[in-house]
């Protein structure tokens, strides 16, 4: 078989997580054997980078059994990878007809969110120049690439800007911002037939800003009763290591992708990347908590820590910055009260949630309302995104 299936991509996307080592030319044969054998193999989870991927032990057998049992993946043998850091990862594999494949590991750990520093307005890009960079440094065209959450945002980056990549396939992968899709307007129109997204029905992340994709795919995963666990990339495979059912995009999905485009729309340049990159860091560390403090709370101490490593300008820069990402993250407060509803259509639940969304917003624009002047444009703007999003729930979601 000349091409990986969805399915086969997936796996190694979630091979990648693990911490294995590997010279050129090991096969991922040689590499799922080596772990499956590891004395150490408890700690070796342990070690995964990013904790979006902390897995039961079971369930990374399964993964593991599964990729060593498909010839097709094992045939795949190591190339290059470029390993940092920060827990960023490239690898790329090809198979004896010089078929290449790169698979690009999310990010977002915590020593990523340490190492960052400065760096908030730039961070992603600079991610995403590396991937570029490790991209046009190979010896082969016409590649196939993937990678899961913010794997699969640089995945879908050097499609846009490298004639080398032939596919390109994300995992519930983040969207991009307003200010991306204009820079790279007819780079994107060129390229974005060659992006597949892939991602499961009540992911919150892939639902997240502009999606660049030519087409997308939501599947159908079973129920998790963390609202969270539906961003995790193993959730898309069935016990025989298949792709799920498809099914439609769920209204929600689609909702909160309005949303999330509209309130990040008046943003200059800089800030709307750094309001895009706070967000997808704050969720995506939020998942590798094993307390259960609300998500609020955390983007708050996460929020903190930023002002204390960040150069704003001025507080009022930060007061902002602290109340755009709140506003953003509150869909993601109810998020398993909107399954909920869409499930089970029940009218007084979406009163109740729509009740105490709107509580949660005048409590949140309370902080910017002794902005100056020029700035008190914000309390309009964020009160109308808010009231357009309850009513698209009120109207549709039932």
């Amino acid at each position: 078989m000349e091409q990986l299936s969805y399915a086969e991509l997936i796996l190694l996307d979630n091979l990648i997580y693990l911490e294995w080592e590997a010279k050129e030319n090991k096969s991922v044969k040689e590499i799922v054997d080596d772990i499956l054998k590891d004395a150490d193999f408890d700690k070796l989870m342990g070690n995964i980078g990013n904790c979006i991927m902390k897995t039961p032990k079971y369930q990374w057998i399964k993964i593991l059994n599964y990729i060593g049992e498909n010839n097709n993946l094992c045939n795949y043998r190591i190339k290059n990878i470029a390993a940092y850091k920060n827990g960023m990862k490239f690898a790329c594999l090809v198979n004896e007809n010089n078929n290449a494949v790169v698979i690009f590991r999310g990010t977002s750990t915590e020593a990523e969110w340490e190492d960052n520093g400065e760096g908030a307005y730039t961070s992603v890009t600079n991610e995403q120049l590396e991937a570029l960079k490790f991209i046009n440094n190979l010896n082969y065209d016409n590649i196939t690439v993937s990678g899961h959450s913010k794997g699969g945002n640089k995945a879908q980056y050097v499609t846009i800007l490298s004639s080398k990549i032939k596919k390109c396939v994300s995992i519930n992968g983040q969207g991009f911002s307003n200010s991306f899709l204009e820079s790279y307007r007819e780079e994107i129109n060129k390229n974005k037939s060659k992006i597949v997204g892939i991602n499961a029905e009540y992911d919150y992340v892939s639902c997240l800003f502009n999606t660049i994709s030519g087409e997308n795919h939501f599947i159908k995963t079973d129920f998790q009763v963390n609202p969270f666990d539906y961003h995790r990339a193993n959730i898309l495979l069935d016990n025989n290591g298949k792709l799920r059912q498809e099914t439609n995009e769920s209204v929600i999905f689609d909702i909160v992708n309005g949303f999330s485009k509209y309130i990040i729309s008046n943003l200059n340049e800089n800030f709307e990347r750094a309001i895009v990159d706070k967000v997808i860091d704050i969720i995506e560390l939020f998942l590798c908590k094993k307390d259960e403090k609300n998500i609020m709370i955390f983007a708050g101490e996460y929020l903190i820590m930023d002002y204390y490593r960040s150069k704003y300008e001025q507080d009022e820069d930060f007061i902002k910055s602290y109340a755009l990402v709140e506003i953003l993250i509150l869909p993601l407060v109810f998020w398993d009260e909107f399954i909920y509803i869409e499930e089970t259509k029940s009218e007084a639940h979406l009163k109740a949630v729509t009740n105490n969304i709107r509580w949660f917003c005048n409590k949140i624009v309370n902080k910017v309302q002794n902005f100056d002047e020029s700035q008190k444009y914000i309390v309009v703007w964020v009160m109308k995104g808010i009231n357009d999003f309850i009513y698209r729930l009120e109207r549709e979601i039932l």
